[in-house]
This record gives structure tokens, C-alpha cells and sequence, in this order.
């Protein structure tokens, strides 16, 4: 039985075609990519079949090469990449990251071409994934924000009394209310 599914019949020629990879090169408008298809390939006619999962290779090639062809400036691959190290849907990645519900669908198969700034953000997502998970309220990211501008952080601390900055202020405050009297 396993010897009848290492081989069979090509469907073009009779000859016989071996389960394997090949080399395959796969061109849009000016760019070409050289990729690995795994399937049914011919040893006669140089004919191939595909099958299931193969399908997907050939497909994630084809996104490949229509990006590079439109100047992408991150992988179709990286941008799922991305999206499945948050752990969200196509659906979900268009309402964190932005861009709408059908926008990663688009990304991923190269029909639209992100942003720099989505790619950036992306490539953020792929290294820090817990950032974009969790929930992080402004309140606990301005003392985080290290603004060298006196004038934005005085803002900051009056309209977000809460925040580090402010909270040690207060206390050298009342320090030196405290050594006054």
C-alpha cells in the first residue's frame, strides 16, 4: 500500500510522478521569487500536481511576489506572522492595528500595501506581542513617556493626577512644606 502512494501515474504524459519538492519560480509584473512546491512532480514530462495543503505554498509564493512587485514594505508572511503572535483574526488585527475589517485579508494576499507606519508597528507586534494583548490604560503609559518638554509635563500631571511624575512632585512638595515649618 505505502509503495502505491510513493509513486503514481501522471495525468500528461503516463510517466511516473514522485511525491517531493521541487524548484519552482513564480513571476509578477517585475519581480520573480524562487520557491520550494511540494506535490506530485512528473520524472517524464516535468508536469505537477498539488494537493491540499500544497496549494498553500504556492499561494503564500504568489502574495510573496505580487508585494515585492507593489513595493510592500513588510511580507505578506510577516504580516500574518504578526497578526498570529497577537493571537487575533484577520477581523480583529483590522480593528487593533487599524486599516478596517477586510484590511489584513488584503494585506496578507498583497491585493493592498500597508503603511510604513502599519509595518513598523507590525514588526513591534512580532518582537513585544504582549504589548499589543494587554490593555494598557494612558494613565500607566504617560509616566512612561519621557518628554523633555517641562511644559507637556506639567500638563500631564494635572490632568492625570495619578501619574508617577506627579506623585513624586507631591511628595517633594510636601517635603518641603514639611522642612518649611
Amino acid at each position: 500500500m505505502k509503495e502505491k502512494q510513493k509513486t503514481r501515474p501522471c495525468p500528461s504524459c503516463g510517466g511516473v510522478m514522485r511525491r517531493g519538492l521541487r524548484d519552482e519560480i513564480i513571476t509578477y509584473g517585475n519581480a520573480s521569487l524562487k520557491y520550494q512546491q511540494p506535490g506530485w512532480h512528473c520524472t517524464s514530462c516535468d508536469d505537477g500536481v498539488l494537493e491540499g495543503v500544497d496549494n498553500e505554498y504556492h499561494d503564500a509564493a504568489l502574495h510573496e511576489v505580487m508585494a515585492r512587485a507593489k513595493r510592500s514594505p513588510i511580507s505578506p508572511l510577516l504580516i500574518r506572522a504578526a497578526r498570529e503572535a497577537v493571537g487575533v483574526s484577520q477581523r480583529e488585527a483590522g480593528r487593533i492595528f487599524g486599516g478596517g475589517p477586510t484590511a489584513f485579508y488584503k494585506y496578507e494576499t498583497a491585493k493592498s500595501v500597508p503603511s510604513k507606519g502599519m509595518a513598523k508597528l507590525l514588526r513591534i507586534a512580532i518582537q513585544e506581542p504582549e504589548l499589543v494583548r494587554k490593555r494598557i490604560a494612558d494613565s500607566e503609559l504617560l509616566p512612561r513617556a519621557h518628554s523633555k518638554d517641562q511644559r507637556l509635563q506639567d500638563i500631564i500631571s494635572r490632568i492625570f493626577p495619578g501619574t508617577r511624575r506627579n506623585e513624586s512632585r507631591t511628595s517633594a512638595s510636601r517635603s518641603r512644606s514639611a522642612h518649611r515649618r
